[in-house]
């Protein structure tokens, strides 16, 4: 295995890491209707986080690419 098959392994891991994230976050947001709790804030940050990390792990793709 060369440096780029590991590093392009890695950043699956990670793209499916922030799409969890992003879900996590979803799930908070979207329950708020069903809790007395507010945590429409707090899930709406993590979905942003989770969309922030696939954005950078993407980047970091193009880069191994170029």
């Amino acid at each position: 295995m060369n440096h780029f098959s590991v590093s392009i392994v890695k950043s699956i891991f990670r793209i499916v890491a922030g799409g969890m994230l992003a879900y996590a976050g979803y799930i908070l947001w979207s329950a708020n209707e069903y809790s007395d709790i507010f945590i429409a804030d707090s899930g709406f940050l993590m979905m942003l986080a989770g969309g922030t990390l696939i954005i950078a792990e993407a980047l970091g793709v193009i880069e191994e690419i170029v």
